[in-house]
């Protein structure tokens, strides 16, 4: 077994040194993400720079050479870091995400096997659990058929956020009849779907490069192929994947919320920067007009302001519960449903404090190159991060009526 998973380990010291380290690095992630938006490339220098300061090893704990970083501090750099560039910061709250996973899922024997190597190296793990058919949602139509020693696995991952930089993968699959077909009773093909680990250079481990979208474009999310690719079963980390991931999903859910937070911070504060030092001049109704003494601006900044402080404070509350072990439902499906509402929070009110924003600044914003333009194609990512807005809505309403 594996040790208790929210513990708080670093001292006040550490974390501010942590956050210091996030805040130089985020200065880093600002001054590249506009080319790397611009070029959709991924910042191979920052996953270097990443290493060189050891970052990796943020939530590994302690004993295993780590920083120790719990919940709350996780989600607090990943926040620090998105102020500096939300894309490239994504990117890299998929390794911290899973890292946090794996903490849960794995046991003692498995995470001391990686996490030296996380915290000493600096490997980067990724996580491709979602499929173009259903997204992580749908059972894994990947396939590991047993083999002497081990499986072969075949499939398509897509969402492989991190993917190009990585040093492992870990994905789910599911373990076929000894013929290579999958299992045709449901339950027997549930109770198959499980997690691997691979080295991004094994042989028949190839990228796709299909990611070209509207926003988080320097988030490397790429295809992840797997073609007869040879596991052994020492890789096979764990045996119950979904229920594992699900009882763990608050490492990604509090970690995307903070990616979105930190958005809409940086957006609050150009559009402060803009504000306040903006005059219109002579206008038919005055000889000159300064834009923040406007009554309808006072009240919009006052409305994101709103916003951003209720997603703060919806994260803090949760981690503060997780680590001290406090106020969340017992039963399993009922705490995901709970410990998923921050993102949908923070995403949704990301997307709404860049309209505001884009408003208040006027139609410069909407110009190629803005920086709240990229904030407001960035922003559209964070409903679709599972569980989804609408996802969590109809899981929350079906667990409050029985």
């Amino acid at each position: 077994m594996s040790a208790p998973v929210h513990v708080v380990e670093m001292t006040e010291s550490e974390r501010n040194h942590a956050f210091s380290v996030c805040r130089e690095l985020a200065n880093e992630f600002r001054a590249v993400g506009p080319r790397h938006d611009a070029e959709n490339s991924f910042p191979h220098e920052m996953a270097a720079r990443l290493r060189a300061l050891r970052l990796p090893g943020l939530n590994i704990p302690k004993r295993f050479g780590g920083w120790g970083a719990d919940i709350a501090t996780t989600a607090r750099c990943v926040e620090l870091l998105a102020y500096g560039d939300p894309a490239i910061a994504l990117g890299f709250n998929m390794h911290f995400g899973v890292i946090g996973f794996f903490r849960g899922m794995w046991s003692e024997q498995h995470q001391a096997r990686f996490f030296p190597g996380v915290a000493q190296t600096g490997h980067l793990f990724d996580g491709v659990y979602s499929e173009t058919r259903a997204g992580v949602m749908g059972l894994a139509d990947t396939r590991a058929v047993p083999v002497s020693g081990g499986f072969r696995v075949s499939g398509r991952k897509s969402w492989g956020t991190l993917s190009l930089a990585t040093d492992f993968h870990t994905f789910n699959a599911t373990i076929t009849n000894p013929d290579g077909q999958l299992p045709t009773d449901h339950a027997q093909r549930a109770a198959r779907e499980v997690m691997f680990v691979c080295p991004a250079t094994a042989n028949g481990v190839r990228i796709e490069k299909t990611w070209d979208a509207l926003g988080m474009r320097a988030s490397g999310t790429e295809t992840v192929v797997f073609e007869e690719v040879f596991v052994p079963e020492a890789d096979l980390v764990s045996s119950a994947f979904r229920s594992g991931l699900f009882a763990n999903l608050e490492w990604q859910t509090l970690s995307f919320a903070s990616v979105y937070l930190g958005l809409a911070r940086r957006a609050y504060d150009e559009t402060l920067a803009i504000i306040r030092g903006k005059r219109l001049g002579a206008v038919s109704e005055a000889a000159d007009v300064k834009v923040s003494e406007q009554q309808l601006v006072q009240v919009g900044v006052g409305e994101m302001c709103v916003l951003i402080e209720s997603a703060a404070n919806c994260i803090e509350v949760a981690a503060a519960r997780l680590n001290e072990g406090r106020d969340l439902p017992e039963d399993p499906s009922r705490r995901l449903g709970w410990l998923e509402i921050p993102k949908v929070v923070s995403t949704e009110n990301a997307i709404r404090v860049v309209d505001i924003a884009m408003r208040l600044v006027g139609g410069g914003a909407f110009r190629r190159g803005h920086v709240l333009e990229k904030l407001y194609r960035d922003a559209r990512s964070g409903p679709f991060h599972p569980l989804t807005t609408d996802q969590l809505m109809q899981h929350l309403g079906r667990a409050e009526l029985g």
